[in-house]
C-alpha cells in the first residue's frame, strides 16, 4: 500500500509529526503512532469542511486512528471534486500538528509586543479574566468591551456563539464589515438581493466579464467552470486594474486606473444606449428609472470616461457593444472592487447592465455573485442568531476598520478597556497597522486572544487561551460562493488543552454567575436544530445524511433563472435603475480628494492585493514551508516609475506614506498601469523587514454605503534603500 492519499499527502508525517514536538510555551508532547500499533477497529472516518474566508467552501474527509489523523482527502461532491486547493492540502501539518501551536492557556510575563509569556491553567485563566471583565463591567459597563473577530473561522457556531455571551454583557457590537458588505449594500440596490446566476451554470455562458475578481488565485474551483465555458466558445473577459493570474489566461485584459468601476460601468451604459443595444421589452416590463438613469448617464461619454479610468475610448466602446450583444452574457463579480470610496456605486452599476440588456432572460446569462441567501432563506437560522431576548438591546457599534481609532481615542466613552480578540488577526488585517498597535500597546487595554499560534496580535495579548482546530469540533458551514452545505464532525479529540471557542465562552459565563441556558447550548445541538427545517432547499438533507457523505448541494431547481420575469427582491420586484430612497438616487463616481502636499509627497496609487498562492488573509503566515513557497513578497512597479526614480528590478525598496513604510523588493513589470504600484497582503509584519507589512500604508477610510473600508485608496511613494 501506498505511504501516500491521494493528494499526494505523506500519511506518516501525520503519524509521526508529533512524536518529538517542542517543550515550551504550552506544547505537549503527543504519543508516537505507527502503522504497526495502528488498532484498525479504532479507524473511523469523519467529514468536514475548510472554514476559511472563501467562496468555495471546499469538503474533505479525514480518516484516523488512535485519535491521529492518518489520511487528510478533498471531498467527492461535484463542486470540491476530489481537490483542495494548494493552500489547505497539507492542513493537518500546517495547523493541527503544527509544532509551534498553542496547546495551554497563557499569561503574558513581558512588555506587550514582545511575545512572552507563562502557562497558567485554564481554572486560573477563567478565574482571572472573568474577575477582570465584570470590574470593568461594574465600574464602566459592558460597552468598555469589544468583541473582534472575522473570517478566521466561518463555522456557524465557532464564529456566532460567542456573540450570546457579548450581547449578554452588553458590550460594544462590532461592524463586521471589512469585507463583503460594501458589494452587498451596492448590488441590493439594483437587485435587492444578491443571489443570481449560480456558480456551475456559467458554462452555458458565451461572454463572461470577470470584474474586479481573480478566480485562479481566490475562486479555484469556480475556474474549471470558467474554463470548460471558454472551450464551448465564451469569450473570458477580466476587469482589474491589476495584470492578476485570470488576467492572463484571459481573452480580453481591460485596465482601468484603481477605483474607476463605478465610471467604466456608467459608461458602458452610455454606449448602449446611444447604440440602441438596450433590451427595451425587459427594461418596460422589470425595471424602474429608467429615463432617470438614460439622462444620467449622459455624462459619461466615452471620452470622458476614458479621462477618468485611463483606457481608450475604444476600448470602452467595444466593451458595451461585445457584452450588450453577446448571449447568454455573464457579469461575476465577488468582492475585489469594493475597497474604494465608490464601492457600493460600482457594483450598483455592475449589476445594473443585465437588466438592461436584458441578459437575465437566457440561462447563464445575468450576475453570479454571492450565495449566502439561500441558505438563510433554507437553515433554521434561529437556532445560530441571538436569542430573542437579546436581539433589541441598544448597544454603541464600533466599526472594525476603525480599531486602532477606537482604541486610541480619547473622545470615547466609555473607552475601550477590554478587546477580546478571536477568529482573527487584525494587526495583520485591519488597515492603519501602526495605529491598532499603537492602541494594542496601552498598558490599561485587557487584550483576550483565543488562537492555534502567538501571532502579531497575539503578542500583544494579556492572556492567550487555545482553541482548537477544525479538526477537532463540530459544525456546520453554509458558503458565500457555492450551493453546497457542510457538516464538520470531530476527526480527532482536542489536542493539549485547547477548547472550541463556544466552550471558552460558556466557562466564561459559569464563572460570571450567569443562569441563562442559552449561554450553555452545546455545539452538537446547535447543528442539529439548525438543519431542522422543512424548506424545499433542505430536502434530503439531514444531520446523518452529511455525516455520512459530506457535503451536499441545496435541493435547488434544475435551471435556477431567478429575473426572467423579474422577481427582483426590491419594494417594487423590480431592478431599480433610480431609486429615491437612497443616497445617491444614481450610481455615480465621485473622485477622491487629495490634498496638494499629498499628492505631491505621495504620488503612486497603491493597490494590496490577494496575489499570494498559498496564504489566505493572515493564516498561514508563519507557515515555513507555504512561505518558501510563496518567497520574497515584492512589490509591483511599472518601468517608467522605476526608471524615474533610479530603481532596478530585485532592489530593496522603502513603501512609505504618512501612516508608515514598508520594505520590500522591486519587480518592474506591465501588471501594474503607470502610476500604480501593488504589494501583497496577508504577510506577518513581525516575519518582515522593517516589522510592518501592507497595512502600515492602507488608511481607515469608510466607502460609499455599507461602511467597507476603502483600503485600496492609499498614496505612497518609493525610494531604493
Amino acid at each position: 500500500m501506498s505511504s501516500k492519499s491521494n493528494n499526494g499527502i505523506n500519511r506518516r508525517a501525520f503519524i509521526e509529526i508529533t512524536s518529538k514536538t517542542a517543550v515550551g510555551m504550552g506544547l505537549v508532547s503527543l504519543p508516537l503512532v505507527t502503522s504497526s500499533c495502528i488498532d484498525t477497529n479504532t479507524t473511523k472516518t469523519t467529514h468536514g469542511a475548510c472554514y476559511h474566508d472563501c467562496p468555495d467552501r471546499c469538503s474533505w474527509k479525514v480518516t484516523t486512528a488512535n485519535n491521529k489523523v492518518i489520511n487528510f482527502e478533498a471531498g467527492q461532491d461535484s463542486y470540491t471534486a476530489g481537490k483542495l486547493c494548494n493552500k489547505m492540502e497539507r492542513f493537518p501539518d500546517d495547523v493541527t500538528y503544527h509544532p509551534d501551536r498553542i496547546l495551554t492557556p497563557l499569561k503574558r510575563k513581558g512588555l506587550k509586543g514582545a511575545g512572552e509569556f507563562e502557562k497558567i491553567s485554564w481554572e486560573e485563566a477563567i478565574a482571572e479574566v472573568a474577575s477582570k471583565l465584570q470590574d470593568i463591567i461594574d465600574k464602566k459597563g459592558g460597552e468598555a468591551i469589544l468583541p473582534y473577530s472575522f473570517g478566521g473561522n466561518q463555522g456557524k457556531v465557532q464564529s456566532q456563539f460567542p456573540n450570546r455571551f457579548f450581547a449578554h454583557i452588553g458590550a460594544s457590537q462590532l461592524e463586521r464589515t471589512i469585507c463583503g458588505d460594501t458589494a452587498v449594500e451596492g448590488v441590493l440596490a439594483a437587485n435587492g438581493q444578491t443571489t443570481g446566476i449560480l456558480p456551475e451554470d456559467c458554462v452555458h455562458s458565451r461572454f463572461i466579464i470577470l470584474w474586479g475578481t481573480n478566480p485562479v488565485t481566490s475562486n479555484q474551483h469556480l475556474w474549471p467552470y470558467i474554463q470548460k465555458a471558454k472551450s464551448n466558445g465564451a469569450t473570458i473577459v477580466v476587469v482589474d486594474p491589476f495584470k492578476s493570474a485570470t488576467a492572463e489566461k484571459a481573452d480580453w485584459h481591460i485596465q482601468p486606473s484603481p477605483g474607476t468601476d463605478s465610471a467604466l460601468a456608467l459608461g458602458l451604459m452610455h454606449v448602449i444606449f446611444k447604440e440602441n443595444l438596450q433590451d427595451q421589452d425587459y427594461i418596460d416590463r422589470y425595471t424602474v428609472g429608467v429615463e432617470e438613469l438614460k439622462k444620467h448617464v449622459q455624462a459619461y461619454d466615452p471620452k470622458s470616461v476614458a479621462q477618468i479610468t485611463g483606457l481608450e475610448a475604444e476600448t470602452i466602446i467595444s466593451l458595451a457593444k461585445s457584452y450588450a450583444q453577446s448571449s447568454p452574457a455573464l457579469i461575476r463579480v465577488l468582492i475585489g472592487m469594493e475597497h474604494q470610496v465608490n464601492g457600493a456605486s460600482a457594483f450598483r452599476a455592475v449589476a445594473m447592465l443585465p437588466a438592461l440588456t436584458g441578459a437575465w432572460r437566457q440561462f447563464g446569462g445575468g450576475l453570479m455573485h454571492m450565495t449566502y441567501e439561500l441558505f438563510g432563506a433554507s437553515l433554521n437560522w434561529e437556532s445560530i442568531t441571538l436569542p430573542a431576548a437579546l436581539t433589541n438591546q441598544q448597544t454603541r457599534s464600533i466599526n472594525m476598520i476603525e480599531l486602532g481609532k477606537a482604541l486610541t481615542s480619547k473622545d470615547l466613552s466609555p473607552g475601550i478597556d477590554a478587546l477580546f480578540v478571536f477568529n482573527s488577526n487584525p494587526v495583520v488585517t485591519t488597515p492603519n497597522q501602526n495605529l491598532t498597535l499603537k492602541g494594542l500597546g496601552r498598558d490599561n487595554l485587557l487584550t483576550i486572544v483565543s488562537e492555534h499560534f502567538i501571532t502579531d496580535t497575539a503578542r500583544y495579548a494579556d492572556y492567550v487561551f487555545p482553541a482548537t482546530s477544525v479538526l477537532e469540533n463540530w459544525d456546520i458551514l453554509d458558503s458565500w460562493g457555492s450551493t453546497y452545505i457542510n457538516i464538520n464532525e470531530p476527526a480527532i479529540e482536542p489536542l493539549g488543552e485547547s477548547k472550541t471557542n463556544s466552550e471558552l465562552f460558556r466557562l466564561l459565563a459559569r464563572e460570571m454567575g450567569f443562569t441563562e441556558s442559552y449561554l450553555y447550548e452545546s455545539d452538537i445541538d446547535i447543528v442539529k436544530k439548525t438543519l431542522q427545517s422543512d424548506h424545499e432547499y433542505l430536502k434530503g438533507i439531514t444531520f446523518e445524511s452529511l455525516r455520512k457523505t459530506g457535503g451536499q448541494r441545496l435541493n435547488l431547481p434544475e435551471k435556477w433563472m431567478p429575473h426572467v420575469t423579474g422577481n427582483f427582491k426590491t419594494k417594487t420586484k423590480k431592478c431599480h435603475f433610480y431609486d429615491e430612497d437612497i443616497e445617491p438616487n444614481l450610481p455615480t463616481y465621485i473622485p477622491r480628494e487629495y490634498n496638494k502636499a499629498d499628492r505631491e509627497k505621495y504620488p503612486l496609487h497603491l493597490l494590496t492585493l490577494k496575489t499570494p498562492k498559498y496564504l489566505l488573509n493572515s493564516s498561514h503566515g508563519n507557515v515555513d514551508h507555504i512561505l518558501k513557497k510563496e518567497g520574497q513578497p515584492y512589490v509591483e512597479i511599472h518601468p517608467k516609475d522605476a526608471a524615474s526614480r533610479n530603481i532596478a528590478d530585485g532592489d530593496e525598496l522603502k513603501i512609505f506614506n504618512q501612516r508608515g513604510r514598508v520594505f520590500m523588493t522591486a519587480s518592474i513589470s506591465h501588471k501594474v498601469t503607470q502610476g500604480v504600484v501593488c504589494m501583497p497582503q496577508g504577510y506577518w509584519p513581525s516575519l518582515l523587514k522593517g516589522g510592518s507589512s501592507a497595512n502600515a500604508l492602507t488608511d481607515h477610510l469608510l466607502t460609499d454605503m455599507g461602511r467597507g473600508g476603502a483600503i485600496q485608496e492609499a498614496k505612497v511613494e518609493i525610494l531604493k534603500v
